[in-house]
Formats: C-alpha cells, structure tokens, sequence
C-alpha cells in the first residue's frame, strides 16, 4: 500500500517551518569552532491545497491559513523558553521540512506557499516531502529557489544541510546514491567539528525506506562529522528519536492537535529544542537538550566482508574493529533476517569474529549488518557483498554510478546507456569478464526519470528542467525546446513528431527534426508524469486527476475521457490519489487496458466505454512479445499473464511489490524486478521460474529491467548500480 494512503492526513493540508534566532553575543567555541547563540523554530507538514489552472484559490479556507498566521503574531516578539527559563531572540530564517503541498505544486499553486510565508518575513528554506513530489515533482521549483534538492548554508559558525528523501514521482521515500555521493561531497568542505543541521522530510527510522540498510547508509556518511541535529517530519506528532549518535526532531503541523512550531536554540553552546502548541492549555514541550561540542563516540568497523567483495563459499566470515570502548553484546545478521544472526566473538582487545550460513541464500547482492550498543549508544553498520555459487544461473558483472536510476536502461551498440537522477546519461561497454566502463554521453543537470526513445540514432527524452531534448550518441545537442512543466515521461514517436505530456498537465506535439512546436493542449487539470501511448493516430494517457484521455495526435483535439478503473468502482476513490497516472496503458486488439494506484485493473473499448475491471493488487503491465496478451505485476499475486480479452492464462506466486514496473518478455523469457532488487526470469509459456538473482543488496530498483536480443538482463538500481546478468 502506498504511504499516501496511510499518511495521518488524508485530503488536507500540512505545513512545516523552521525559524532561526541570533544574537550577537559570541560564545565558547564548540571545539574549533566560533558558534554564535541563535535559535531556530521548526514545523512541518503544511499541506497547502492545490491551485490547478482556471480553478479558484483555495487559499482562504486552507486548514493551516489560521496556525501560520498565529506563528507569523508569535514570531515578532523574543520566543519565551518558559519551561527553561530562557528567552531566544528573534528568528533570522525558515527552514520548511516537506509536504509543504497536498498535492504537488501544480499551476498556481506556489504563488499561495509564498503568500502564506510572507507573513512571516524571513527567508525560507525548503525540502520536498512525498506529498510535494508525489503528483508533480518540485524539482523544478527546488533548483529554482536553492539550485537544487539538496543544497547547504552556513550561518552563526553552523552548516545547516537540506537534502531530499521524498522520491520524485513516487510516495516511497529513497536515500539514493545521488543523495550519499552529493552529501559526502558537501561534507568534504566542512571541519570536522563544525556543528552540523541536516533537514529532510522522512524519519530515518521510517519503515517506507529499505530497512536498516538505506538510513544506515547515510549514517555512515555522516558519522565523522558534528552532526548535532537532524529535523524531520511526516508524521505530525511531536518527538524525538536517536540512531546512534545522531538526534533527530520532528516538528509537528500547523493544523489539528498538535498545531504549533518548535523553538530550536543554540545558547552558550547548548542546542535546545522545545515545542510551542496554539492551544495554550498544553504547555511547551521540551524535546531535547544537548551540547553541540563534538565528543568523542565509540565507532564500529566491518573488516570483513569488504564492501562489495565476492563470497562463493558456505558462509560468510565476518570481523568486525570497534574504536573508543567495547561495545556489548555485539551481532551480526544476513540482510537483516533473524533467522541468520550470530553473536560475534571478542577476540583482541577491538577484534570481533564471527560467520553467517549462506544456506538457501539466492545468488546475488546482500548485506551483512552489525549492531551493538556502547557507552549507552546504539552502534549500527552495514557491509555489501556478492554471493556467487559456481551453479550460479547467470554471470554478473556490475558497476556502481555517482546516482540512482529511475529510467529503464537502453540497450545499444553492444552496451546500455542509463539515465539517472542527477541528470546524466551515461554509456556503458564491457571492459573485463567483471567490469562495465562508463562514459558520460550528455549532462543536462536535472533529473531524468524515463528512459529516453532512440530512433535514427537520436535520443528524445525531457527533464526536471522543463525542457525535452534530441541528443545524439555521440553526445551532441541537436536541439532542446521548453515546455509548461517537467517533461518525464519517455516520449512517444512517429516519423514526423515527438509527443510528451508535463507536469502541468500538457500534451505536447514536437517536430522531431527542429523540436518546433505542432501543438500544445492542456486538456489535464493536473500533472501528466508517464509515457503516451501512440496507437493509430490516437494519443492515450492517464492523468493525475483520476481520468484517462484518448487525444487526437494530429492536432491535440479530444477524443474522449474517461474515469481511472479504481473509481467505477469504489465512488470514494475518484480523486488524484487513485490516478491510472504512473503506469502507461496498453491497446492489446480492439481493448485498452489501464491499471491505476488503487492497483485495479481495468479495460476500456477504443472509444472510451468502461469494459469492467478484470483484477485488483495489480501495479502495472507490460505486452507480451507477440502483442496479443500482457503480464500483470502484482502486489501479492506476482506475475500473471493475460490473453486479449483480459483473462488469466497463468500466474506465478513470485515477491515483486508496488513499483509500477512492467515486466518485459524477449525470446519467450519474461523479466521482472522486486522492488528491492530480486529479479526472476521465466519462462513465457507457464510462468515457470527459470532462475532468480538479487541485483541490489535489499536496495530499491525503481527502474524497469531491460533485456537484449541475447536474453541478457540489465537491471539500474537507485543506489548508482547497473548489473548486467548475462546467463550461462
């Protein structure tokens, strides 16, 4: 289920803040550093409603109109620390921590954020949550205001670092390689003593993200640095949390139970964070107090297995160096299974031993992860590795880029070339038995999230940039062209045009050879994120407003709309939530089939009549090689085949999950991947399974598996991995 649906608001608003305050006293150095007393205050979660275009404002009668309006009375006047019996001065800035927007800032909609922080009359500095980027991605408006998602200041002596988990165009948050290669180089720059702020919208501790292995990632690049404060949101409440030596906040809403804002203050070099609720019969709530001065903690070190490495043994052999105290009860465990964890034995005065079966574990990517606890500290570290039997069904060969991968990969020329998050597109060729070479072909500097199309040796595809290109392969520009919004989906084409919605709702119409302008429509009242389906001179594509449209590709005009499948039958689910907007439709004979993020299932005649649903649990499709079926991927059905008519021919109990990745059939092989990396290949057929492989250590493969004519998969992983299974 998707996290929008459990979110603890379900059609409103939230609002998040964070306010800074200064003085001009300086203070004791915390270390090497000269930290003046300020104070900050944080909330989140704001919600603001959606201002499609021709729509009126929903600004007055926003639920947290009223909360920011009593923060913006509160902040002009010194903040009372009554609880501490102290005062802050006034706030210098904010810092807004996600779902600053219910449903995307679509159309006008950021014209209404801006209105409701002007009161406030401090700078402000945001972050996206999954409310923000779910519907229509707020890259733009990010490399806008702060060129780019993740972006860093300093003021009073202080690092404060804003760094994106909310997925663009998914609800499941991701800590991908973009955001540890961006973080580890910005930290580069920073003294180790330096205090550090780091703000995004998820808790680490959230169990959207893969657990442990994706927060404990980002741990690890900030474990040698003061990293004094982690601000979080999305769940409205009012806590604290620590994971290892980093505390982290969260900073409740501006609307509901508990509206208010926290008070963060750095006073004589101690942080202070206290809430502040609107409803004066709850007093303020001190949720931490600490020193910011950096001290000495005990760390934990994998030696073995080396990040990476390849076991083909019966088990893995595991030693671990503890630093600054020795921890207790120390333990490993494989991919985080209870079932495979083991105490490890203290050997020297730092060395700790152990081994873990590998008994009944796939071929593949995993993770070994140590936790302990010292000095009243949880200590927690992760290792990767290969396993590979010698009856290993494929030969791997893998490499890891500086960012994830959301684009299906493009097979060419004996190689692939990968688009990922950080706006690349990257050739890779086989150098040795082991190794892919990369090449960067083109950087356009934001985000690319759908494979291109390649036709004549030209790549078409558009970016968070709000443009569309025609690169061709040997990197060269032959023309970029500007659209309404963020163009993401993979374009669709015919000899003449290329087509592509936005995230404006737009549907546009380019010349392939100038990308001059045929046309533009905007027949969508909200963002358009997946690729057109061209067929017969009909454009098809599911909107973020719950409907399907079928558009005339010759001048934009519409054919028709019609409901997404989720909303003929549950009347409560026609609404953006349930949009048929993330998975392309199919035309299979004379019927086009949709499935939509209730995961119904549903087809339609060519001209628009709702023919009834045929499955529920379904998160996208993919044709059959022939043209004449297609495969359903389930949520805890698995793989399933259909024929014409929508019937199932077969269907296999295999773990795949909610990303809206289609399976993909070459040679009478079918590929599908997990949404934690697992990819299983069977056989066309029956649906038999004929060999399975983990191409992620438990990360997330939010890209489609690619396959060459010679039965090769290639799967992209959003931590930076290609892995090219060839079989044997």
């Amino acid at each position: 289920m998707s996290c929008i649906r459990h979110c603890h608001v379900s059609a409103g608003w939230v609002w998040v803040l964070a306010v800074a305050v200064v003085s001009v006293v300086w203070t004791p150095a915390a270390d090497a550093a000269r930290v003046e007393n300020f104070s900050f205050v944080h909330v989140s979660d704001l919600h603001i409603s959606p201002w499609p275009a021709g729509t009126p404002s929903p600004f007055a009668g926003d639920r947290s109109t009223a909360g920011l309006a009593w923060i913006a009375e509160q902040l002009g006047t010194p903040q009372e620390l009554k609880p501490l019996n102290l005062t802050a001065p006034k706030p210098a800035f904010v810092v807004a921590t996600g779902d600053i927007t219910e449903f995307g800032a679509i159309a006008d909609t950021w014209k209404n954020v801006e209105k409701s922080f002007n009161v406030l009359n401090l700078p402000v500095y945001y972050t996206p949550g999954n409310h923000d980027n779910t519907w229509t991605s707020m890259l733009s408006i990010m490399h806008k205001l702060h060129g780019g998602d993740h972006y860093a200041f300093e003021q009073f002596g202080c690092r404060f670092i804003g760094i994106e988990t909310a997925t663009p165009q998914e609800p499941v948050p991701s800590i991908d390689q973009r955001t540890i290669t961006w973080l580890a180089n910005d930290l580069a720059k920073v003294p180790k003593d330096m205090p550090v702020f780091i703000f995004c919208h998820h808790p680490l501790s959230s169990g959207e993200f893969a657990q442990p292995h994706e927060p404990v990632r980002l741990l690890e690049t900030i474990r040698e640095h003061n990293v004094v404060l982690h601000m979080m949101g999305h769940g409205h409440g009012v806590s604290s949390e620590k994971w290892g030596t980093l505390d982290s906040v969260m900073g409740g809403s501006t609307f509901g139970p508990n509206t208010g804002y926290s008070i963060i203050s750095v006073i004589d070099g101690t942080l202070r964070v206290v809430y502040r609720f609107k409803n004066e019969e709850r007093p303020m709530q001190v949720v931490l107090e600490k020193p910011i001065a950096k001290r000495a903690t005990p760390g934990l070190e994998v030696v073995r297995p080396r990040d990476g490495m390849t076991i083909v043994g019966r088990g893995v052999s595991i030693e671990a160096r503890a630093t600054g105290g020795r921890p207790a009860a120390l333990s490993v465990s494989l991919d985080n299974d209870k079932e495979k964890t083991v105490a490890l034995r203290a050997g020297s005065a730092s060395a700790y031993r152990g081994e873990v079966p590998t008994a009944g574990l796939v071929p593949g990517m995993h993770f070994v992860r140590l936790t302990g606890e010292c000095d009243q500290m949880k200590l927690d570290r992760v290792a990767s590795f290969s396993y590979l039997p010698a009856d290993a069904p494929v030969r791997p060969v893998r490499t890891v880029l500086s960012a994830g991968c959301k684009a299906q990969p493009i097979v060419v020329d004996g190689g692939c070339l990968v688009a990922s998050t950080d706006g690349q597109i990257t050739r890779l060729v086989a150098g040795t038995a082991d190794n892919l070479q990369a090449k960067t072909l083109i950087d356009v500097g934001a985000a690319i999230l759908h494979a291109p199309a390649l036709a004549d040796g030209i790549l078409y595809f558009g970016s968070a940039d709000r443009y569309v290109y025609a690169v061709a392969l040997d990197g060269s520009t032959m023309w970029k062209r500007q659209v309404n919004g963020s163009a993401f989906g993979t374009p669709a084409l015919d000899p003449k045009c290329l087509y592509v919605g936005d995230l404006e709702g737009y549907v546009h119409a380019l010349d392939r050879q100038t990308g001059e302008p045929k046309w533009s429509v905007r027949h969508a009242t909200f963002s358009i994120e997946q690729p057109l389906l061209l067929h017969d001179g009909v454009l098809y594509v599911g909107a973020w407003d719950a409907q399907v449209y079928a558009i005339n590709a010759t001048d934009g005009s519409l054919r028709w709309k019609a409901g997404a499948p989720s909303g003929f039958s549950d009347a409560k689910k026609r609404n953006r939530y349930y949009g048929a907007a993330d998975c392309a439709g199919l035309v299979v004979g004379d019927r086009l089939f949709f499935c939509d993020r209730g995961y119904q299932l549903g087809s339609y005649s060519l001209d628009g009549k709702y023919l009834g649903d045929i499955a529920a649990g379904v998160a996208a499709i993919g044709l059959t090689e022939d043209g004449q079926g297609f495969y359903a991927r389930g949520l805890s059905k698995g793989l399933t085949r259909y024929d014409a008519q929508g019937n199932a021919v077969w269907s296999q109990p295999v773990s795949l999950g909610r990303f809206p990745l289609a399976p993909v059939e070459v040679n009478g092989k079918v590929f599908v991947c997990s949404n934690h990396g697992r990819v299983t290949a069977h056989d066309a057929a029956d649906g038999r399974l004929l060999w399975e492989y983990a191409a992620t250590p438990d990360l997330p493969v939010m890209a489609q598996v690619a396959v060459t004519a010679e039965g090769s998969a290639i799967v992209a992983g959003m931590d930076g991995s290609v892995t090219w299974l060839s079989p044997r």
